[in-house]
């Protein structure tokens, strides 16, 4: 008899699972590509992409790693080590990305840089390794939120002189959020202070585990207002 009615609760529990929508079904929700500035702080819990999911109490994989680049001349690297293949075709409603530095730091050395930036984007935005991800990962159906670097450290550090550089490439990035349905661009100026030590690390350009959290915050805040933005 107690084998009968444990035989008819599994056949009750297999009815109503089917008609359960299934976990697999869940959005990936949230991917992550880039450099060191979204990997920083993971081994304390505290990175970027780390303060994001707690704070949304989303789903957020990281595939960011320190030192990648837009595009490699020379020797290949691995998969982590090129942002473009960081990414990959899936159930994602959005993909988080930063990129760019490395590349104008280690091809022109944030100097006389033009050919290096037209690369990564071109000066009205419509092509380059950047637009061509961003329209790639927009083809797949993910929205994109271009993570501005936030100002470096008024102290003097290794990308001293990549500021003007650099802040080029984050207009040319507004350009592209304004041109390309979907993308995004957010500004990381209200996060960090260029004079305030306490959002740096040690070396002088990283971002310290308060900046983390900041830079963070401020990426909670706008992905919510921009999901707002639609409803």
């Amino acid at each position: 008899m107690i084998s009968k009615i444990r035989d008819l609760l599994l056949a009750a529990c297999a009815a109503v699972s089917v008609l359960l929508p299934a976990e697999a079904d869940a959005k990936d929700d949230i991917l992550v590509i880039g450099d060191s500035m979204l990997e920083w702080q993971s081994f304390k819990g505290a990175s970027i992409p780390q303060i994001l999911a707690k704070r949304t109490k989303r789903n957020v994989e990281n595939r960011a790693a320190s030192g990648a680049k837009l595009y490699l001349t020379g020797a290949e690297g691995n998969a982590r080590s090129v942002i473009p293949t960081q990414y990959s075709k899936g159930n994602w409603n959005w993909v988080v990305m930063n990129g760019g530095a490395n590349d104008l730091l280690a091809k022109c050395g944030c100097s006389r840089c033009d050919s290096v930036l037209d690369k990564l984007i071109s000066e009205d935005a419509s092509s380059g390794v950047l637009p061509d991800l961003a329209k790639q990962i927009r083809n797949d159906g993910p929205r994109v939120i271009l993570l501005a670097y936030y100002e470096g450290n008024a102290r003097p550090n290794l990308f001293s002189r990549c500021e003007k550089v650099v802040k080029e490439l984050t207009e040319r990035q507004r350009l592209l959020a304004s041109r390309l349905r979907g993308v995004e661009l957010v500004r990381t100026k209200a996060a960090i202070d260029p004079k305030n030590r306490s959002h740096f690390a040690l070396d002088g350009f990283h971002l310290s585990r308060k900046g983390t959290r900041r830079v963070g915050a401020l990426l909670a805040q706008s992905l919510a207002q921009l999901e707002a933005r639609r409803r």
